[in-house]
Formats: C-alpha cells, structure tokens, sequence
C-alpha cells in the first residue's frame, strides 16, 4: 500500500510545496510526493484534446502506473483567486480512473483569510468521472506563510495546524486500507461504467 502527495501549485518554491514536505514527513505509510507542474505541464486543450491526452500518459506512463497502484491521495492545493489553479484541474481531465475509488485527504492552502473554495470546488466537480473519494476531514492552511517554517511550532495557530494535519493523515491512513476491498472485491465495472452521472 502507498499513498501518493500530489502538490497542485505550479510555482516554483511555493508555500503549498512547503506544506507538501511537511506532510509527507507525517505519512507512516509508503509515499511519494509530486508537483502538479511536473506531472501534466501542458494543459488541456479542447481542439486538440484526445491527442494531448494521448501524448500526456505515453510520455508519463510511469506516473500513470504509480497512480494508478497508489492506494490513497493527499492533495496540497493553493486557493488562486478564489479557485483550484488550472494545473490541477487539468490532472482530473487528463487522469480519471486512476483515482477510482480511492479515498483522498483535501489539504488548501491560502496566504491570508482564504483556503474554502478550492474544498467546495473539489468536492463538488472533480469526483464524478475520477470515482474519487474525499474522507469527511479535510484541512485549510491560512495565513501559510506564518506556519510550519520551523521544526517545532512557534505559537498556538502553529501548533493547532501541525495537530490537525497529523489526525487527518491518521485517519486517510485507515480508509486507505478498508477501502481496498472495494477495489478487489470485483462490484466495481469502470468499463460498463466508465462515467458518473
């Protein structure tokens, strides 16, 4: 079993990158941990859209691979204008079954008051043809830049962030492994089904 950390900024050195480090440091379990910008980098284009596909999973048919084995998802995911930025959206067109049925922990992040929207807006248009599963938790990170810069944290908004990610990567951990018997016990039929309704 692994899970996979799936970082949804494309900027270079950004704060929800920071939070991705710091949340695969709180994983017990076999992971890796990826940068949105680096799986998929040209973005879904309507006219062209099969052939983009097409050439996204051959020339990351490792990825693919791994996804498709992984067990579990976190998502980091900046708040951009009051949205999911592109590229991370652009990983739920390119990639759909890879994430069926399997549970997935939302962390956002947001530089001030920020973080909601991207949680409504995951949870309300990225599930149906992916099959994806959000556990009930989910984290927002606000004011980022003021948290988990530091080995031990330095007040009590530190803290409470730092204790909320722990419990919520404990419990992905636990519907990460009951979930596994849903995907083995053969009720699932992605090809008579391939999409939600």
């Amino acid at each position: 079993m692994f899970i996979s950390i799936i970082v949804g900024s494309s900027r270079v050195d950004s704060q929800s990158a920071k939070v991705g480090h710091y949340v695969s440091q709180l994983v017990s379990m076999k992971h890796v941990l990826h940068s949105v910008k680096d799986l998929f980098p040209k973005l879904w284009d309507n006219e062209a859209f099969e052939s983009v596909k097409e050439q996204a999973l051959s020339t990351n048919t490792a990825l693919c691979e791994e996804l498709n084995e992984a067990d579990g998802f976190i998502f980091v995911v900046p708040e951009w204008n009051g949205m999911v930025p592109p590229a991370m959206k652009n990983l739920f067109v390119i990639c759909a079954h890879e994430f069926a049925h399997k549970p997935a922990l939302l962390v956002t992040v947001s530089a001030g008051m920020g973080g909601a929207y991207p949680i409504a807006e995951l949870r309300m248009s990225s599930y149906k043809n992916s099959r994806i599963c959000y556990i009930p938790d989910h984290v927002i990170i606000r004011n980022v830049e003021s948290v988990l810069n530091t080995p031990e944290s330095v007040n009590a908004d530190d803290q409470r962030i730092r204790d909320r990610l722990a419990y919520s990567v404990k419990v992905l951990e636990e519907y990460t492994k009951a979930f596994q018997s849903i995907r083995k016990n053969g009720v699932i039929d992605l090809k008579a089904h391939p999409n939600g309704m």
